[in-house]
């Protein structure tokens, strides 16, 4: 059962009364943490062309593998985590409602950790099969590129740690604890507070196919059932770290046990 959200009407002190944003509020701050990750992947990318290529004569065909090499890749996912959580601490210090309390960073259930485990392990096979009948790749280009360059300059242990913690810690906290929280207090209730924030984290995706798409999009709403079932984003941030930790190993499968795709 997700926990009872914050009266917005009665004014308890002078002044805006300590409750969640508004919609508009919600999406704006939201829209500005999201625009401070971008801003902080774009530093990432920067630093790493001038360190490649101090003189500024890289191809273009260089800039695309320096984009997707896992050492970018995982830099450029941590730098969200302070960009975009930095936002959303101005956000909540300035609706003066606890942090903890607004983005429900509570102990969760066993129970609920375990309804999330189980409806991963049913989705992951389920995905696989789809895209085995759709012929389309079962690990995306984009993950294949990340995980060889990282293996070939040994640094798979940063990948994994920008994948398994600092995307779920970044993502979760912002989609699925502020904007959920604030967007569940407006008229578009939880429904709209779990396909709103899922829409736009699905559309941050873009260097996935429209299969793999659709496949995020599916775990965006999963995650966001899960944070109201549970009342806590410790639930779907710890499923979000468990999918791509085995997106992580399924390609590690792939390529060291099978020999490549």
């Amino acid at each position: 059962m997700s926990e009872t959200i914050l009266p917005t009407a009665a004014a308890i002190a002078p002044g805006r009364p300590p409750s969640p944003w508004g919609f508009w509020g919600s999406m704006g701050w939201g829209m500005l943490a999201v625009l401070a990750g971008i801003a902080a992947q774009f530093a990432v990318l920067i630093a790493v062309f001038a360190f490649v290529d101090p003189a500024g004569e890289m191809s273009d065909a260089e800039l695309d593998f320096f984009s997707s090499h896992g050492v970018t890749i995982a830099l450029a996912a941590i730098a969200v985590v302070p960009a975009e959580l930095a936002v959303v601490w101005a956000a909540v210090r300035f609706a003066r409602v606890p942090l903890t309390d607004y983005l429900a960073l509570v102990r969760p259930r066993a129970r609920d950790v375990l309804a999330g485990i189980a409806v991963i392990l049913l989705l992951l096979p389920l995905a696989d099969l789809a895209a085995y009948a759709l012929r389309v790749p079962m690990v995306p280009p984009f993950v294949v590129d990340a995980y060889t360059t990282a293996r070939d300059t040994n640094t798979l242990v940063l990948l994994a740690i920008a994948l398994v913690v600092a995307a779920p810690l970044a993502e979760e906290m912002l989609f699925r604890g502020f904007m959920y929280r604030g967007l569940a207090a407006t008229r578009v209730g939880v429904v709209g507070a779990i396909l709103i924030p899922t829409a736009i984290w699905t559309v941050l995706h873009q260097q996935y196919d429209a299969f793999h798409l659709v496949y995020v999009f599916v775990l965006g709403l999963v995650f966001g059932w899960l944070r109201w079932r549970s009342g806590s984003i410790l639930v779907p941030m710890i499923v979000h770290a468990l999918v791509n930790g085995a997106a992580l190993a399924q390609t590690a499968f792939i390529f060291e046990v099978l020999g490549g795709l």
